[in-house]
């Protein structure tokens, strides 16, 4: 796959665990961050380097975009619908990926998680915009279209 133009990368989300993923309403910027923790091994007998193993793993999400307070359904997530599953502690499902048709040898990362913080502001003569974080739980699966 060639460079591609950012726009084309979305967040998809479902609010239940088989539902259908939607891509998030209006959003402007999409990120998954995956890190390694590492455990430090160092003993008297590491010659004064640092030995380390690796440790656990984890990722997170957030996307930003402008506020729509009257939605219309179908094709896409309204991120105030996160809320409730942000109140009621319900994992949502995601795909983070390539916006247009997958071709052979892409790459995309589906997963699920805690949604772990919603935020909706508006300045002065300003479009009121959203922000939502979502952190993993469990794997995070990077897969390889066919």
């Amino acid at each position: 796959m060639a460079i591609f133009n950012g726009t084309d990368l979305i967040l998809k989300v479902s609010e239940t665990s088989e539902g259908t993923e939607y891509k998030l309403l209006h959003s402007q910027n999409v990120s998954l961050s995956v890190n390694a923790d590492t455990i430090d091994v160092s003993t008297k007998d590491s010659s004064g380097w640092r030995d380390l193993i690796g440790g656990q793993k984890s990722f997170s999400l957030s996307a930003d975009g402008l506020y729509d307070y009257s939605p219309t359904s179908g094709t896409t997530t309204d991120p105030s619908d996160l809320v409730t599953q942000m109140l009621n502690r319900t994992e949502v499902t995601f795909t983070f990926t390539y916006g247009g048709s997958l071709s052979a040898g892409d790459t995309y990362y589906t997963g699920s998680g805690l949604v772990t913080s919603f935020e909706v502001s508006g300045g002065v003569e300003d479009a009121p915009t959203y922000s939502v974080s979502i952190e993993g739980t469990g794997a995070l699966t990077q897969a390889v279209q066919a």
